[in-house]
């Protein structure tokens, strides 16, 4: 197959560049790509370097053939030049520019097993040999931590972190976007996969919306990935990709289908720039696929849990109680309300998206646009006058896909949560109830033995007694009784043993049962005749 011309733009609706396409979009080592695109014509080309994009922000789209632009970046912090020309093209501000060229922290898989080993991790503690050293270390590393506190540590101790910022030339929108993670299914669960109960990947990107009807999309470097891991950071937008191209209209499944380029056939479309950009901002926002297979996700572990629950009730007392059913099922609903946080902030972001700030105004079409919030200028780019700038437009119908996408986050997804939650907690408190039960009816068991035991000591007691007689050497009673006398005895002494055994257990059972009558009587009546004189005393009193 032949290879691409890093930076070099091709036919995207020619089925062999298609094919590059989707082969390199999922190359590990691709850093770049942008696509510019209209209802008649599409291209591509990847990999970029400075000079290409120096050159393709001066070049303006032609609104009659190509009028949509998407440029994404992968790993951002390895192309800084990049970052900042598209920074100086559309005025970013300061702050926006240095978080999104901030470097990611690298955590192997096994670096970050052995931080979060176990449900019960294990703390260092003080060698008395070498005195306070472990805990001099542990602060200097306490202290290292807090130095080295950023954007990306923000992102990763607090998973519904998100933000929006509107300036003279953009929208930016940014959040963590959970992607679903490979996990081995081990027969047993040992410490280390009780803590992978339902996690998943987190990746923070950006998605910005400028005025000239280009769309920016960014996304953190993920470090090192296998092959299927990284294909579900990127299956949203390779399914966007691949749709922007004609070769894949026709055979989209209709559910998957993400109608970009396609919504341009519209005969009552007054500006397909803004029509284009706007809906492929809005798809490649709604990751609908990373949070029903998140939902999924969590469905199937609250399955597995509650048939690992249910069949605990048919082991035998003896069998030691599952440990790990408390330890997963409390992971289990952590990785639930950690979810719903996100989709909690998906949510707000829609609705400052559907809510402009109070300073955007209303163009003649009705769509919003937000004007400069932040008076995001660069330091470097020209100076426009707002009365010059074109403003940032979302048109009608992206708005009403994000308002539907509210409506389901709202009723599909957050409801389910919730009940995923109330089913947790259902769970926990069922699998205590089996395990109380089962306690009970071990305490009875056990009952039973002791008072049986108890019964054939009281049996045997006058038969001892009666042996202990017979092997008694006195004078006068050696060589008097026989063999068959003895066995005579034993025989009479048993039988009057069980029955009084059973005589005198009935006779006890109502003898205690009568007598606790009679104490409550006696209790009541005692009460009574204090309260009566206690009454008579006052009365007297008075």
């Amino acid at each position: 197959m032949a290879q691409y011309e890093k930076g070099t733009f091709e036919d995207y609706d020619d089925v062999a560049v298609y094919e590059k396409s989707e082969e390199q979009a999922l190359n590990a080592s691709t850093r770049n790509f942008v696509v510019e695109f209209g209802l008649d014509e599409a291209r591509i080309a990847f990999d970029l370097d400075e000079k290409r994009f120096k050159n393709l922000l001066h070049t303006p789209q032609p609104p009659d053939r190509r009028p949509v632009r998407w440029i994404n970046i992968w790993a951002p912090n390895l192309q800084e030049k990049q970052v900042m020309l598209l920074g100086e093209k559309y005025q970013f501000s300061r702050r926006l520019l240095g978080i999104i060229l901030t470097e990611p922290k690298q955590k192997t898989e096994g670096a970050a097993q052995q931080d979060k080993h176990a449900f019960w991790p294990r703390f260092p503690k003080d060698d008395p040999e070498v005195g306070a050293k472990s805990l001099d270390e542990s602060r200097t590393s306490t202290s290292s931590q807090s130095s080295s506190f950023d954007h990306y540590t923000i992102a990763d101790q607090m998973i519904n972190y998100h933000a929006i910022d509107y300036g003279r030339r953009f929208i930016c929108i940014g959040a963590n976007w959970m992607h679903r993670k490979k996990h081995d299914s081990p027969e047993t669960h040992t410490d280390g996969t009780v803590d992978l109960e339902g996690k998943q990947r987190r990746l923070y990107s950006w998605l910005i919306l400028c005025n000239d009807n280009t769309v920016i999309s960014l996304q953190e470097d993920p470090g090192r990935l296998n092959e299927e891991d990284l294909k579900s950071t990127r299956l949203n937008l390779l399914s966007v990709l691949k749709q922007l191209s004609k070769v894949k209209h026709d055979s989209t499944d209709p559910l998957s289908m993400q109608s970009v380029r396609q919504a341009l056939e519209g005969l009552d479309i007054d500006d397909p720039g803004s029509e284009g950009s706007s809906n492929l901002f809005y798809y490649l926002f709604d990751d609908w696929r990373a949070v029903y297979s998140a939902v999924e996700v969590f469905g199937k572990g609250l399955k597995s849990l509650q048939k690992e629950i249910f069949d605990s009730t048919t082991k035998k007392s003896y069998d030691m109680p599952d440990i790990e059913i408390i330890p997963r099922l409390h992971v289990l609903g952590s990785r639930i309300r950690e979810m719903q946080h996100v989709y909690e902030g998906y949510k707000n972001l829609i609705q400052r998206i559907l809510e402009p700030p109070r300073t955007a105004t209303t163009n003649g079409n009705g769509s919003a646009t937000p004007r400069s919030m932040s008076r995001s200028l660069s330091a470097t780019g020209p100076t426009f006058s707002a009365e010059k700038e074109n403003p940032v437009v979302v048109a009608r119908s992206a708005l009403a896909r994000f308002e539907r996408l509210g409506d389901r986050l709202q009723l599909l997804i957050l409801s389910q949560t919730r009940e995923f939650l109330d089913e947790k907690d259902a769970l926990r408190n069922t699998y205590f109830n089996i395990n109380a039960q089962k306690d009970s009816k071990a305490t009875a068991r056990l009952s039973r033995a002791a008072t049986l035991l108890a019964k054939l000591s009281v049996v045997f007691l006058p038969v001892s007694l009666m042996t202990s007689y017979f092997s008694v050497q006195i004078d006068d009673l050696a060589g008097v009784y026989t063999a068959k006398q003895y066995w005579y005895a034993f025989a009479v002494i048993m039988s009057i043993s069980v029955l009084a055994l059973f005589f005198f257990s009935r006779l006890l059972m109502w003898f205690t049962e009568t007598l606790d009558g009679i104490m409550k009587n006696c209790g009541r009546w005692f009460r009574h005749s204090v309260m009566t004189r206690i009454r008579k005393g006052r009365g007297v009193e008075r």
